[in-house]
Parts: structure tokens; C-alpha cells; sequence
């Protein structure tokens, strides 16, 4: 995989450093990458595929195919998106959100009254206070 990065740096003609900066990386990380110290994870694939929608993921990890999808696929896939957004799903849960609404409104409230207050120091001692109400 670390020769077809080589190879896409060189048909984007961009810099390594400015090739990290774009996807979102360390440019430690991709220089360890080039030079075959660490293997490239998922985190880094997915950040690559994001930034350049058209490269094409099975060339990038396989070899296989040409490195750019063909101009069919990406507008298969834009179109895909934009339907995504264009009709986003309803909640289904929203009855249940109105029904709790109103049951909760329908419940007494109920009066708590000041007992007792309890202070532990970090010294291991405490001061017990107890309201005037509560006698």
C-alpha cells in the first residue's frame, strides 16, 4: 500500500506534509507510513477515501482496478448522498415522547422538607445540623 500512496501523492502532484494536513494527520504519522515503518490503519484510510471521494478504495488497499473511480460511480454515489439529505428519516419515537409529557404532568408534586445536614471534614470529624423545622 505504501508504494500506491507514493503513487497518488505523484498523480495529485502534493507534498507528503501538505498531504497530511489535508486528511487530518500528524505528518510524523505519514512520514513513518512512507517509509515503511508503520502500516497505514483504519483512522487513516477512511480520512484518505473522505477527503478524495473520486480515489478508488480497492486500488488503494488491494492493487486492484485504477486508482480513480470512474466518473458513473462518483455521481452514483453523490446522488445517493444528497437523497440522504434531501429526505431525512422521521424519529419513531416521538408518540412516546408526548405521552411521557403529559403522564408526567398528571403526577402530584410532592413537598420534601430539610431533616438533617451532615459535613465530614477531612480531618475525619463532622457537624450535624439539624433545621428548627424538623424538631
Amino acid at each position: 500500500m505504501r508504494t500506491r500512496l507514493q503513487q497518488f501523492l505523484l498523480a495529485e502532484n502534493i507534498s507528503p506534509s501538505r498531504f497530511a494536513d489535508q486528511i487530518g494527520i500528524q505528518r510524523s504519522g505519514l512520514s513513518h507510513i512512507l517509509a515503511g515503518r508503520n502500516k497505514p490503519g483504519f483512522d487513516f484510510i477512511e480520512k484518505m477515501l473522505l477527503t478524495y471521494p473520486s480515489l478508488n478504495a480497492e486500488w488503494l488497499i488491494t492493487g486492484k482496478g485504477k486508482m480513480y473511480k470512474e466518473m458513473q460511480e462518483i455521481l452514483q454515489e453523490t446522488t445517493r448522498d444528497k437523497t440522504r439529505e434531501s429526505f431525512p428519516e422521521e424519529p419513531a419515537f416521538t408518540d412516546n415522547i408526548n405521552s411521557s409529557v403529559s403522564a408526567y404532568s398528571e403526577t402530584p408534586e410532592v413537598e420534601h422538607k430539610l431533616k438533617k445536614v451532615l459535613l465530614f471534614y477531612s480531618d475525619n470529624t463532622f457537624t450535624e445540623y439539624i433545621p428548627d423545622s424538623a424538631l
